[in-house]
Order: structure tokens, then C-alpha cells, then sequence
């Protein structure tokens, strides 16, 4: 682990994401830390169930986009947003999976 890493979890953590973020650059603008879990999500925004899922390392999403190294310290279930890559980022609880 580098000495300004800045995530509490550790470099190889296993983190979700998709294809559109890994291999069509799309760029996260939805990250969630799970409350029962405690898992990262780094998402392109809405997700629809054509979406296939992807278990990339923290270390990885993070080497692709610096920026997101802003959410380190995004507690436990919360969640982030923005509109596009250069924008700032809304941090929120995370509503229950249940909710809109």
C-alpha cells in the first residue's frame, strides 16, 4: 500500500463498477459505500439490468480516475453524485434500496 493512499480500505479491495466505465470510459458519476456491505459502487449513473456487473480493484477504478479519490472519506451508507466528470460531487445518505 502507497503512503498517500487514501482510502481506509485497502488497495485490492473488491469494488463493483461496469463495462461502460472500464472498457467504454464512460465516467462515474454515481459512487455508493453500502451500508449492509460496506462495498464501493462506481457506477455511470442510472444502472438498468442490461447492465453486467464488474469486480474491479479499488486500486484499479481509482488509477482510472484520480478524481475519485475526493470520496475517501464517503461514510457507510452514503452515496455521491455529479453531473459530469469536472463536476463537483453531492454527497447524500444513500436511500433504502427500496425507494426511487
Amino acid at each position: 500500500m502507497t503512503n498517500d493512499w487514501p482510502f481506509a480500505d485497502p488497495e485490492n479491495c473488491a469494488t463493483f463498477t461496469t463495462p461502460q466505465v472500464m472498457r467504454q470510459g464512460m465516467p462515474v458519476l454515481l459512487v455508493t459505500h453500502d451500508e449492509e456491505d460496506g462495498y464501493w459502487q462506481f457506477l455511470h449513473g442510472e444502472v438498468t439490468e442490461e447492465d453486467q456487473p464488474m469486480i474491479v480493484a479499488l486500486k484499479t477504478i481509482i488509477s482510472q480516475d484520480p478524481t475519485l479519490k475526493e470520496l475517501a472519506d464517503l461514510p457507510i451508507g452514503w452515496q455521491a453524485t455529479r453531473t459530469h466528470k469536472a463536476a463537483p460531487w453531492h454527497r447524500t445518505p444513500k436511500p433504502p434500496d427500496d425507494q426511487p
